[in-house]
Order: C-alpha cells, then structure tokens, then sequence
C-alpha cells in the first residue's frame, strides 16, 4: 500500500470513516451496516500494517 497514490490512501480513509458514521448514525440496513464495518475495519487494519512503527516491530522480530 506504500505505492498507492495519497489520493487513493485520502480517499480510502474518508470512505470508511464515513461508512462508520453511517453505521453508527443507523442510515444503512443491518447487512449492508454490518459489510460497510467489515469493509472499514479491512482498511483500518491495511493502514496499520504499513506504518513505520509496525514494520520496525516486525523487522526486529524477523532478526530474531
């Protein structure tokens, strides 16, 4: 994910803010609420992944 373009990363993370509010806010059904916070946590979790703290964690632990 570190090649994709800011664009991409600005507008991955305002779709799924907004899906949360969504979810929260009870504007979408139960499915499409329950998809929507899967879809969300998928990209939470991605851009966690690719920070710098985590990589240096997993590298550290790759030396071990």
């Amino acid at each position: 994910m570190q090649r994709a373009p800011e664009g991409v990363k600005f507008f991955g993370d305002a779709t799924s803010i907004a899906a949360w509010v969504s979810v929260l806010a009870g504007t979408l059904t139960d499915v499409v609420g329950l998809l929507a916070a899967l879809a969300s946590l998928v990209w939470a979790c991605i851009r966690l992944y690719e920070t710098q703290t985590v990589q240096k964690w997993l590298e550290s632990r790759k030396k071990k």
